[in-house]
């Protein structure tokens, strides 16, 4: 029902914009305009804005060839363009056996997704293929940064746009740190500027608070969680042009397959 009403919401708003600006290749609005339509029914008017999936865009966004980008400061704007990438097929599958957890049971946030992906080690396998290594955990947070970037050659400018990791790894060893963005829920495709707005965030650390000789690393990861058994599917991805997020490229995805033990799934019976 919400999820309805907010695409009324974001179709009434691109509308009105394409009627007074029917040549236009980007179409400029923000949070004001969206508490306008939509009155009081969202509490936070960036949420009506967000999109995890192509599928769930409005009708008239989609088939006119528009997405929404997000500016920083409230600011948001449709651009015609490609701002989503489908997922690859995964070929290489892995069965895993997880350990017990209360917390994992009762918690089904995307940053405890990204949290038991290392307390299972399953990160470390995909990483590295090494379940020892030592790695770091660093907890969900949120930045913010202002860059610039092109989409079918529209210049694309945001200012102090908020932006929201689920979780960090970081090796010191092999001078490593991914970056993942979870998803529990299913779609065949995702939002590139959840890893392109990370990967520009950690582009002005280099150098800076990070040493150049650091490695950032990617990720995207899908829990599907069954009532036998759950699957992470982890997704690595790269840009080739830094200022380009249609030059996102797939670097590689395992599918792992968790066996649940008995007694995790018997600790709350």
């Amino acid at each position: 029902m919400v999820q309805s009403y907010k695409r009324d919401v974001i179709a009434t708003i691109f509308n009105r914009l394409r009627k007074d600006y029917p040549k236009g290749s980007i179409l400029k609005f923000n949070n004001e305009e969206v508490k306008k339509v939509s009155g009081s029914t969202f509490s936070n008017q960036f949420d009506a804005t967000k999109f995890d999936s192509s599928i769930l865009l409005p009708k008239e966004v989609k088939e006119n060839g528009f997405f929404i980008v997000h500016l920083g400061k409230g600011n948001h704007a449709f651009v015609k363009g490609e701002g989503y990438h489908k997922f690859e097929k995964i070929k290489t599958i892995k069965e895993w056996k997880a350990g017990t957890s209360v917390i994992d049971l009762i918690s089904e946030s995307e940053a405890q997704s990204a949290s038991t992906a290392f307390n299972d080690r399953i990160i470390h396998d995909f990483l590295f293929e090494d379940k020892k290594k030592d790695i770091k955990l660093h907890t969900a947070r949120r930045a913010r940064i202002s860059y610039e970037y092109v989409i079918n050659g529209i210049p694309i400018k945001t200012d102090k746009l908020q932006i929201e990791m689920d979780g960090i790894y970081e090796s010191e060893e092999d001078k490593i740190i991914a970056v993942v963005e979870v998803k529990n829920k299913e779609f065949e495709d995702f939002e590139i500027r959840q890893l392109f707005s990370t990967m520009k965030y950690f582009e002005k650390m280099m150098g800076w608070k990070i040493p150049n000789d650091y490695k950032i690393r990617l990720i995207f990861l899908v829990r599907i969680r069954g009532k036998e058994e759950d699957k992470f599917r982890i997704y690595e991805y790269s840009f080739v042009d830094k200022l380009n997020p249609n030059s996102i490229k797939f670097v590689k995805a395992v599918e792992y397959n968790i066996t649940k033990e008995q007694n995790q799934l018997n600790l709350l019976s």
